[in-house]
């Protein structure tokens, strides 16, 4: 449970893995026989099969998790953004989040434009936000906010990992839980018969670019995804 907290608390949006690449690769690196990492960022290993003309199996996680850029800081000091990955604006409405500034991490709080729910007519109640409409407030002036924060700083919402009666809930466990399945694989493997590849890959949430070009390298005779799907056990 310590790894699983510590890789679904970790921030790594598309195109910014590299603290999860960092954790995968002190938790591997001592159990396989070839480690790399690729011009496009993800880590690839090798464990070596017995077979004289073993089989390429690899199974593929992503790294990444959707969250947002910084991209214009206004004359208040409020952050707007843009997303990276599909999000549900339903579910953004006073989220923490963390931006990941020049020098530290920032904490601020999301929300939207538009009056508050007692003073919203009731056909525009049922109407979604878009992304576009939402901001960032750093309960700073727009001076200091720039001393901190410039556009393109990464923002990934700030979740606590925790264990829940036989559940567990965090931050993107979609798809960290497979990353730390593929790190347990490749732990508790002991000889294989055929090549095992563990492919640990970016930028899925914005069209499974890593998964793409790191197929084409190990051109595998078998591949196995490693992601989450909708939990279908709950009310409604």
């Amino acid at each position: 449970m310590e790894l699983l907290k510590e890789l679904s608390e970790a921030a790594g949006i598309s195109g910014r893995e590299e603290n999860i690449r960092k954790i995968v690769r002190r938790e591997i690196e001592s159990c396989v026989d070839e480690l790399k990492e690729d011009p496009m960022g993800n880590l690839i290993a090798l464990k070596r099969g017995s077979e004289s003309e073993p089989k390429r199996v690899m199974f593929a996680a992503h790294m990444d998790e959707i969250g947002f850029y910084v991209r214009h800081i206004d004359d208040k000091g409020f952050v707007r953004l843009h997303n990276v990955g599909g999000f549900d604006t339903r579910n953004l409405y006073a989220r923490k989040v963390n931006i990941h500034g020049k020098n530290e991490v920032v904490r601020g709080v999301m929300n939207a434009t538009g009056k508050p729910i007692h003073m919203t007519k009731p056909e525009d109640k049922a109407k979604y936000k878009e992304i576009g409409e939402f901001f960032i407030d750093l309960g700073r002036d727009e001076e200091e906010v720039k001393k901190l924060v410039q556009v393109g700083d990464p923002i990934t919402l700030d979740a606590e990992f925790m264990e829940y009666g036989n559940c567990i809930s965090g931050k993107c466990l979609d798809n960290r839980i497979s990353v730390w399945t593929g790190i347990q694989t490749l732990q508790k493997m002991k000889q294989p018969k055929q090549d095992i590849y563990g492919v640990f890959t970016v930028q899925e949430e914005v069209g499974l670019r890593g998964a793409l070009t790191s197929s084409y390298g190990v051109k595998p005779d078998i591949g196995i995804a490693l992601d989450v799907t909708l939990a279908c056990d709950t009310p409604g």
